[in-house]
C-alpha cells in the first residue's frame, strides 16, 4: 500500500533528509521511500559536519533520518544541536540495535523516535508520518515559510579567530561584544583562547571562575551554574573568561565546549567567542557551531597567508567549509601596500565589506586601562558599528513616523488589532497543546507496549501496571483518569489522550490516538 491519503503527506510529499554514510543503507531507504509513495528524499549527507548546513538550505524539510554511526560528531550531540537551531524539525535515529538504552538516550537528546537499520515498510511509514505530522502541527502558529526558530528564541554565535598571533582578534571580539551590548542586545563574551586568553585583562576583570570550571558540569548546566561562572561587566556584556592557568586548557574538551555554547546560545541574543590564533578542540567546536566565523588578519603577507592556511585547515578537518568563512581586514590604511582587493585574492575567501582602521594610539589607552569605552577614534568606533550590522547582530531600526497624524493613525490601527491578536494567540496556544498531546500520546503508547510485552495484558494487575507505566510518561493534565485511555488490540497498544482546552471551563471535544506495536520478548529473535 502506498502512503495514506489522511496522513501527513496529504497535500504535499513528506521531505526527508538522510544523514547516512553507509551507501547500502541509504540505497535501501531510498528504495523503500519510492515504494511507499507520498515521501521524497531531499538529500543524503555523509558527514555530521554537513547536516546543519543542509538543513538550513532545504526549505520545507519535514524530517531528518540520522544514522547512529554517522561521524565525526556523535549522533546524539548532533541531535541536540539540531534541536537548538531547529526546534520544530524532528530527528529520527537509525540505530544498529534498537534497545531500551538506545531509545532512552535518543529521547533524552531530543529525537522523535528510533528505527532499526532494516525497518519494515510499515515501521518506516508509521515513524516518518508520525514525526512529520508532529513537526507540521508545531509549525502551524509560525510563518509556514520560516523553517528556522522564530527570532529571539536562540542567539547568534560569532567566532572571531586570528590568522596568527597579533592580528587583533581579541580586540575585535571585545569591541564587537561591547558595541552589541551598547545597542541593547543581551551579549555574552566567551574567551576560548584557553592557553593565553586575555579578554579579562582587556576588560579589567578579576574573576575566580572560568570556562574550565563549567567543563566538569557541562552535562547538567542550568541558569544558576552559568550565573556563578559569568561576570557581568559594567559596559553590558557578560563575560566567561579563559582559565588563568594555561595548562587547564586540556580540561575543556570539544564536547564540553559544545554544551557550554549551546547553553549560552539559549540564554543570550549574541554570543561572541574569542578563539585566538591556536587551534584546539574547544575553539574548533566553536568555529563549527558558529553562525558566522570571522578570521582577523592584518594587511601584510604573513598574516594573509596565515589566514589562508587556517581556512584550508578547517576545510581539511571538516570543521567549516571555506565558503562559510569571512576574513576581516584589521588595521587597514589607505597607504598600505596591500589593499582589500589584493587581500581577497591572497586568502581566497570573501572579505567582509567592513575594514577596521589602524588606531594604535586610540587603542593603547583602552588596552592599558581595561576600558574599551576609552577609545576616542571616531573611525574605529564607526568601523565596529558597521561590523556589528554586517554580521547581522542588530535588528534593523524602525524609521521614525512622519508626524502626529501618522502617530495617531498608528495608535488607532494598533488598538483595532488587539482583539485579532488575542484570537491568534489563543489559536496558537491551542495548536501547541494539540502538538504536545500528540507527543505525549506517542510516549505513553511506547511505554504501554513495552509493559504489555513483559507483563502481558490478561490479568487485571497486568492491565493496571500497563496503564500506570503509560501514565508515568505523561505529565500534568494529560495523565488524568478521565483523559488518558489505553486499549490493546491486534498486537498494538493504543493510547488516546483528550486534547486540553485553551480556556478554563471549556471541555475538550476530541482526542489524539497513537499506536505502538507490541514486540513480545519471546519473539525478539525471530
Amino acid at each position: 500500500m502506498n502512503g495514506r491519503a489522511d496522513g501527513p503527506a496529504s497535500g504535499r510529499a513528506v521531505r526527508v533528509l538522510l544523514a547516512i554514510a553507509d551507501r547500502d543503507l541509504a540505497a535501501l531507504l531510498n528504495a523503500q521511500f519510492r515504494e511507499l509513495g507520498g515521501m521524497e528524499v531531499a538529500g543524503v549527507e555523509t558527514s555530521t559536519a554537513d547536516v546543519a548546513g543542509a538543513v538550513a538550505g532545504a526549505p520545507g524539510l519535514d524530517l531528518v533520518l540520522l544514522h547512529q554511526a554517522l561521524g565525526p560528531l556523535p549522533a546524539l550531540d548532533l541531535i541536540r544541536e539540531l534541536g537548538i537551531r531547529h526546534p520544530h524539525l524532528p530527528v529520527v535515529l537509525i540505530a544498529e540495535e534498537a534497545t531500551a538504552e538506545t531509545f532512552g538516550a535518543a529521547m533524552a537528546a531530543g529525537a522523535r523516535g528510533v528505527i532499526s537499520t532494516e525497518p519494515t515498510l510499515s515501521e518506516l511509514q508509521g515513524r516518518v508520518e508520525a514525526a512529520a505530522e508532529w513537526a507540521r502541527t508545531m509549525r502551524r502558529h509560525f510563518d509556514p515559510a520560516e523553517e528556522g526558530p522564530p527570532p529571539g528564541r536562540v542567539g547568534t554565535v560569532v567566532a572571531v579567530c586570528g590568522a596568527k598571533g597579533g592580528t587583533g582578534a581579541t580586540t575585535v571580539a571585545v569591541h564587537l561584544a561591547v558595541a552589541a551590548a551598547t545597542a541593547g542586545r543581551r551579549v555574552c563574551l566567551v574567551d576560548l583562547d584557553l592557553q593565553k586568553g586575555d579578554v579579562a585583562d582587556r576588560l579589567d576583570v578579576v574573576h575566580r571562575r572560568s570556562v574550565a570550571d563549567l567543563a566538569g558540569t557541562a552535562d547538567d548546566l542550568d541558569g544558576t551554574t552559568l550565573a556563578e561562572a559569568l561576570f557581568v561587566h559594567r559596559l553590558g556584556p557578560h563575560l566567561l573568561p579563559a582559565p588563568a592557568e594555561g595548562e587547564r586548557a586540556e580540561d575543556v574538551p570539544a564536547r564540553a565546549a559544545r554544551q557550554i555554547l549551546a547553553a549560552l546560545r539559549a540564554r543570550y541574543e549574541v554570543v561572541v567567542v574569542d578563539c585566538g590564533a591556536q587551534l584546539s578542540e574547544a575553539n574548533a567546536m566553536a568555529v563549527e557551531l558558529a553562525d558566522r566565523a570571522v578570521v582577523a588578519a592584518t594587511p601584510d603577507l604573513p598574516a594573509l597567508r596565515g589566514a589562508k592556511r587556517l581556512v584550508k585547515l578547517w576545510g581539511r578537518l571538516r570543521v567549516r567549509k571555506e565558503e562559510d568563512v569571512a576574513v576581516l581586514l584589521n588595521r587597514h590604511d589607505r597607504r598600505n601596500e596591500i589593499q582589500p582587493d589584493l587581500a581577497a585574492r591572497i586568502v581566497g575567501v570573501p572579505l567582509l565589506g567592513t575594514t577596521v582602521p589602524a588606531a594604535y594610539r586610540a587603542l593603547e589607552e583602552a588596552a592599558n586601562t581595561g576600558a574599551p569605552d576609552a577609545v576616542k577614534s571616531a573611525d574605529f568606533r564607526k568601523a565596529i558599528s558597521g561590523l556589528v550590522r554586517e554580521l547581522g547582530l542588530l535588528d534593523a531600526p524602525a524609521g521614525p513616523p512622519d508626524g502626529p497624524r501618522d502617530r495617531g493613525a498608528a495608535s488607532v490601527d494598533f488598538a483595532a488589532t488587539i482583539p485579532l491578536a488575542g484570537l491568534v494567540l489563543l489559536l496558537c496556544w491551542q495548536t501547541l497543546l494539540t502538538g504536545l498531546t500528540s507527543m505525549y500520546a506517542a510516549h505513553a503508547a511506547n511505554e504501554a507496549a513495552r509493559a504489555v510485552a513483559v507483563l502481558g495484558y490478561d490479568t487485571a494487575a497486568a492491565r493496571t501496571q500497563a496503564r500506570s507505566r503509560a501514565v508515568a510518561r505523561v505529565p500534568g493534565p494529560w495523565g488524568g483518569e478521565d483523559v488518558l485511555h489505553l486499549a490493546v488490540e491486534d498486537g498494538y497498544a493504543a493510547v488516546t489522550i483528550d486534547v486540553p482546552a485553551v480556556l478554563p471551563g471549556w471541555s475538550s471535544t476530541f482526542g489524539l490516538t497513537t499506536r505502538a506495536k507490541i514486540v513480545y520478548e519471546d519473539a525478539e529473535g525471530g
